[in-house]
């Protein structure tokens, strides 16, 4: 396991936020990390990361606790919403830095200013970015030290579009082509599931599920099914269920409902089971 956590407790000015979190990250793996605002995310995260010393409870990393630890910092990559980096340094200067104490030849950073279109913004410093390109800045650093476990606390909050598929790409090229891990928080979760292999949902200080990803969206009494019709009327006379926006929420078996549907010509638009946001529901009592 690349991570283990085990009664994570950690208390602010007498506030108890994280209550006994415990939970484990296989390697190899692309782990979502998702729960509500102040859910806890953020503080595991900075814990993980050894930037924060947990009160109570057990977290090794690499089998090494965190906290403080240069082992630990030399084999992780941490991505944050806000750059914790030196901000007088330019972009140039700091990348070219990195690049530098991980040796790193020019041509391979050159090619990911390049690929993250930084080109114009070297002589910025790093306190004159955008989110976005603070963003950005941070995925290029991440590559450059070339980690074995990448912990990202919303990624790609602050990215264009373009710029969010470009990232999730890289991030299933060097899961399959390097095995690295992510860890991954993020509230974008359409995006979220369409790489994650496993998922942690947290929710007022505490784990609610952690396991593979397709377990979490099969883990239900009845399969929920969502179809969209071109007679929604008619579909929901013969279905039951509710509306939910264009579709009709329904339980049952997929082919029972689909074949319903063609049996009194009613045409589907579309159909999808459980995602990632229904769940994102259910594990957080919503």
């Amino acid at each position: 396991m690349t991570i283990e956590v085990e009664d994570l407790r950690k208390k602010f000015a007498g506030k108890e936020v994280l209550k006994g979190v415990s939970f484990k990250l296989r390697s190899g793996s692309i782990t979502g990390f998702i729960g509500p605002n102040g859910a806890g995310k953020t503080t595991t995260i900075k814990i993980l990361s050894g930037l924060l010393r947990k009160d109570g409870g057990f977290v090794k990393v690499f089998g090494e606790d965190p906290w403080d630890n240069p082992k630990v910092m030399e084999r992780i990559s941490v991505i944050f919403t806000n750059l914790i980096h030196p901000q007088e340094n330019t972009v140039g200067e700091y990348l070219m830095d990195l690049g530098n104490v991980y040796g790193k030849k020019r041509e391979i950073i050159n090619y990911l200013i390049e690929e993250f279109k930084l080109t114009p913004h070297l002589n910025k410093r790093l306190y004159q970015l955008s989110s976005g390109l603070a963003q950005r800045v941070q995925l290029v650093a991440a590559l450059i030290k070339d980690v074995e476990l990448i912990i990202a606390d919303e990624p790609t909050a602050n990215l264009d579009p373009s710029f969010r598929i470009e990232f999730y790409e890289v991030v299933k090229e060097l899961n399959r082509k390097n095995g690295v891990t992510f860890f991954i928080s993020s509230h974008i979760l359409s995006e979220l599931e369409k790489v994650i292999t496993d998922v942690i949902f947290i929710n007022d200080g505490r784990i609610t599920y952690s396991g593979r990803m397709n377990k979490a969206l099969s883990d239900t009494e009845e399969e929920e099914i969502y179809v969209m019709v071109d007679d929604t009327d008619r579909a929901l006379k013969l279905l039951g269920g509710i509306l939910e926006g264009p579709y009709i929420k329904v339980k049952g078996k997929l082919r029972e409902i689909v074949d319903k549907l063609d049996d009194n010509g009613i045409e589907i638009i579309s159909i999808r089971r459980f995602s990632l946001d229904d769940a994102f529901k259910k594990f957080s009592n919503i």
